[in-house]
């Protein structure tokens, strides 16, 4: 994050459109194109006021995948927020495999060579909040089913679904649907044998 969160409207704004630059150079060029002098370059921001607001090229990444996973949380919400579909996995994976594909910097990201330990454990709480979203969503859709069941089984498929979706997508932009299918059926059948 920030090493200094700007106070002023205005910086708030230069730091966004830094963190926009990054994305672009990410998505257009990839993970080498994230270097902190070719950020400040094509946002231009003095390379000094760059620094000021983060350290290092890991803590724009870091700020990059937070933003990145507050968007896939919102699109949680919506899922948990719509009628019950009878097929939540179908609904689930589905959603989640097209939002990879419209974000090709998150992907450039991912599969970049940017992944360290300390980004996995900063993205982490944000799992967890998918799981509650898919709570909701699995509660609507299973009724009867034992609140502690559907909690235990939504945190299952958000594992399932992090994991196989990154998968999925390193074989391309579109992701490999095979294994997407996959994934649906193993969720299908697991969200079936738990909660019916």
């Amino acid at each position: 994050m920030p090493r200094r969160a700007p106070q002023q409207e205005r910086s708030r704004r230069r730091v966004e459109h830094v963190l926009a630059t990054a994305d672009r150079l990410l998505r257009e060029e990839g993970a080498e194109a994230l270097q902190m002098t070719r950020v400040a370059r094509e946002a231009d921001v003095s390379v000094g006021s760059l620094y000021l607001w983060f350290p290092d090229r890991d803590a724009i990444t870091e700020a990059l995948a937070l933003r990145y996973l507050d968007e896939f949380k919102a699109l949680g919400e919506r899922l948990a927020a719509e009628p019950p579909s009878g097929d939540p996995a179908g609904r689930v994976v589905g959603a989640f495999a097209e939002a990879f594909r419209a974000r090709p910097g998150f992907r450039a990201l991912w599969f970049g060579g940017l992944r360290t330990e300390a980004l996995r454990d900063a993205t982490r709480p944000g799992l967890e909040d998918l799981g509650g979203a898919l709570v909701r969503l699995l509660a609507a859709e299973h009724p009867r089913a034992a609140p502690e069941r559907v909690a235990a089984v939504a945190q299952t498929m958000v594992y399932v679904i992090d994991a196989l979706l990154r998968q999925a997508f390193r074989a391309g932009d579109e992701g490999d649907a095979a294994l997407l299918g996959e994934t649906v059926t193993l969720l299908r059948a697991y969200v079936r044998d738990q909660l019916l």
